[in-house]
Protein backbone atom coordinates (compact mmCIF):
# COMPACT_ATOMS: atom_id res chain seq x y z
CA UNK A 1 0.00 0.00 0.00
CA UNK A 2 3.23 2.75 0.53
CA UNK A 3 3.61 2.33 -3.52
CA UNK A 4 -0.61 2.58 -4.29
CA UNK A 5 -0.37 6.28 -4.98
CA UNK A 6 2.56 6.44 -6.95
CA UNK A 7 3.00 5.96 -11.05
CA UNK A 8 4.89 2.28 -10.54
CA UNK A 9 1.73 1.37 -8.06
CA UNK A 10 -1.03 -1.60 -8.55
CA UNK A 11 -3.73 1.82 -9.35
CA UNK A 12 -0.95 4.19 -11.38
CA UNK A 13 -2.41 3.18 -14.98
CA UNK A 14 -6.11 4.09 -13.46
CA UNK A 15 -5.04 6.90 -11.38
CA UNK A 16 -3.03 8.45 -14.61
CA UNK A 17 -6.34 8.01 -17.17
CA UNK A 18 -8.37 10.25 -14.27
CA UNK A 19 -5.11 12.68 -13.93
CA UNK A 20 -5.58 12.75 -17.73
CA UNK A 21 -9.44 13.40 -17.64
CA UNK A 22 -8.82 16.45 -14.84
CA UNK A 23 -6.44 18.24 -17.43
CA UNK A 24 -8.99 18.03 -19.92
CA UNK A 25 -11.12 19.81 -18.23
CA UNK A 26 -8.94 22.60 -16.42
CA UNK A 27 -11.84 24.08 -14.26
CA UNK A 28 -12.05 20.38 -12.02
CA UNK A 29 -8.23 20.98 -10.80
CA UNK A 30 -8.97 24.13 -8.72
CA UNK A 31 -12.08 22.94 -7.48
CA UNK A 32 -10.50 19.23 -6.46
CA UNK A 33 -7.37 20.82 -5.07
CA UNK A 34 -9.98 22.59 -2.57
CA UNK A 35 -11.26 19.43 -1.52
CA UNK A 36 -7.94 17.77 -1.69
CA UNK A 37 -6.51 20.49 0.72
CA UNK A 38 -9.27 20.03 3.46
CA UNK A 39 -10.28 17.25 5.78
CA UNK A 40 -13.63 18.90 5.85
CA UNK A 41 -16.78 19.05 3.68
CA UNK A 42 -16.11 21.27 1.14
CA UNK A 43 -18.91 23.46 -0.74
CA UNK A 44 -18.28 23.29 -5.06
CA UNK A 45 -20.63 24.81 -7.98
CA UNK A 46 -22.99 22.04 -8.84
CA UNK A 47 -21.27 21.66 -12.05
CA UNK A 48 -17.99 21.12 -10.29
CA UNK A 49 -19.58 18.69 -7.93
CA UNK A 50 -21.00 16.34 -10.33
CA UNK A 51 -18.64 16.43 -12.47
CA UNK A 52 -15.63 15.25 -9.64
CA UNK A 53 -18.56 12.75 -8.58
CA UNK A 54 -19.10 11.57 -11.74
CA UNK A 55 -15.27 11.19 -12.32
CA UNK A 56 -15.57 8.95 -8.66
CA UNK A 57 -13.28 11.54 -6.48
CA UNK A 58 -16.02 12.57 -4.47
CA UNK A 59 -18.96 11.41 -2.25
CA UNK A 60 -21.74 14.11 -2.75
CA UNK A 61 -24.09 14.60 0.19
CA UNK A 62 -26.33 17.72 0.30
CA UNK A 63 -24.35 20.25 -1.87
CA UNK A 64 -21.01 19.52 -0.78
CA UNK A 65 -18.14 17.33 -1.14
CA UNK A 66 -15.48 15.61 0.51
CA UNK A 67 -12.88 13.32 -1.16
CA UNK A 68 -13.57 9.72 -1.64
CA UNK A 69 -10.26 7.70 -0.50
CA UNK A 70 -7.16 8.72 1.43
CA UNK A 71 -5.45 7.29 -2.22
CA UNK A 72 -6.78 9.75 -3.95
CA UNK A 73 -5.97 12.73 -1.67
CA UNK A 74 -2.08 10.95 -1.47
CA UNK A 75 -1.89 10.64 -5.79
CA UNK A 76 -3.88 14.01 -6.62
CA UNK A 77 -2.30 15.80 -3.85
CA UNK A 78 1.18 15.75 -5.19
CA UNK A 79 -0.01 16.58 -8.51
CA UNK A 80 -2.16 19.34 -7.87
CA UNK A 81 0.75 20.91 -6.02
CA UNK A 82 3.52 20.83 -9.11
CA UNK A 83 0.47 21.74 -11.56
CA UNK A 84 1.84 23.99 -14.11
CA UNK A 85 5.32 23.06 -13.35
CA UNK A 86 6.04 21.29 -16.52
CA UNK A 87 2.60 18.50 -15.71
Amino acid sequence: MNEAATESGIYGSYLRNIWRELQDNPALIPALKKVVDTNNDVELASKLAYQLESLGLVHLTRNKVTIRCELYRDYFGSRLANFGEGS
